[in-house]
């Protein structure tokens, strides 16, 4: 264990790591060994200046969204053959193809309509690959509210971040979804949920920590963030944790998965009875992962930093998911 810990604390903290590591959790997919500078030129359509000034107080698709997209907003298993046994079917993956397009997405109230609408046609076939938009379906609509009550401070930089962000993950499902390429850290996330061998919780905290040390960085070039917006983004990782419980139980309900010691964990840094490991906490932990964030957004807008983040993105990831893979395969998670 102390071997272990002081790897974790070496691949977290060393800005230098160098990208050619291999990763740590011996069950990886294909094509893991090169980490690539994911989306950095990636910007969702109504990020930039041609943001509206106002919001509007409903969480409705806007009008001049694809009516086929608003079709299936309004009723998204409206399909005579959604499944196929527990995974969605051909006709199914039609409608999720659309919906995530994210070159179609118009605001803020259109992600969280869109992202409802995937988790309910994943959740309803019971598809593991569902585990990641049911925990995140409650997230843009806490931030519409924060945004709507003057939570945060700068709204347009806050609809930014929205837009930006869920546009990875659209795009990356899209990715997995026509047999793509997602990246490395999506990529992983689906192959374990694919795996009956692999505890349903290490696969949902792994698409977790894909959203966070590999796309959220990004998104933050991407906006044009600066550190006015630092305490803005703070409060945006508070409203994470307020909502945990609903999407835990969500998880229990849909996915007869109970992940609740685990997140708590992650979230709270409470690890029920040291049972996770005395190093556990400080890596495996949400508001450490966003600061490293933070910091990484920051190297990536540096001529010179760019490889530096990267490394640091790919390493974190790995050493994540070799503690997911050692707390899996012990039975513990």
């Amino acid at each position: 264990m102390r071997v272990l810990s002081t790897l974790l604390i070496l691949a977290l903290t060393a800005c230098t790591q160098t990208l050619s590591a291999p990763p740590l959790a011996s069950d990886v997919g294909d094509d893991q060994s090169t980490p690539a500078v994911d989306g950095d030129d990636w910007v969702a359509d109504g990020t930039e200046d041609s943001l509206d000034d106002t919001l509007e107080g409903e969480e409705e698709p806007a009008d001049d969204v694809d009516d086929g997209v608003n079709e299936y907003l309004s009723d998204p298993m409206g399909l005579e053959t959604p499944c196929r046994g527990d995974r969605v079917s051909s006709a199914s993956v039609d409608v999720l193809l659309l919906l995530s397009d994210s070159s179609t997405v118009t605001d803020i109230y259109d992600v969280s309509a869109r992202i409802d609408a995937i988790a309910t046609i994943f959740e309803t076939c019971g598809d593991p690959w569902g585990l990641f938009p049911t925990t995140s379906r409650q997230i843009p609509r806490r931030i519409i509210q924060a945004i709507e009550t003057r939570e945060i401070e700068d709204e347009n930089w806050g609809r930014a971040i929205v837009l930006d962000f869920a546009g990875r993950y659209f795009d990356n499902l899209r990715e997995a979804l026509s047999n793509g390429r997602p990246s490395y850290a999506w990529d992983q996330y689906y192959y374990l949920a694919d795996r009956s061998d692999v505890s349903r919780t290490r696969a949902v905290v792994v698409a977790m920590v894909a959203h966070l040390t590999l796309d959220l960085p990004y998104a933050l070039v991407a906006v044009q963030s600066t550190d006015d917006h630092e305490d803005d983004y703070f409060v945006l990782g508070e409203l994470m944790i307020e909502i945990a419980d609903v999407f835990i139980e969500d998880l229990r309900y849909y996915y007869d998965t109970d992940p609740e010691d685990l997140l708590n964990g992650f979230f709270f840094g409470n690890w029920v009875d040291g049972a996770f490991g005395e190093d556990t906490t400080i890596t495996l932990n949400y508001q450490t992962i966003r600061t490293k964030s933070w910091n990484n957004h920051r190297l990536l807008k540096q001529w010179w930093g760019g490889w530096i983040a990267a490394g640091e993105i790919y390493s974190a990831f790995w050493t994540m998911d070799g503690i997911l893979a050692t707390l899996d395969a012990s039975g513990t998670i």
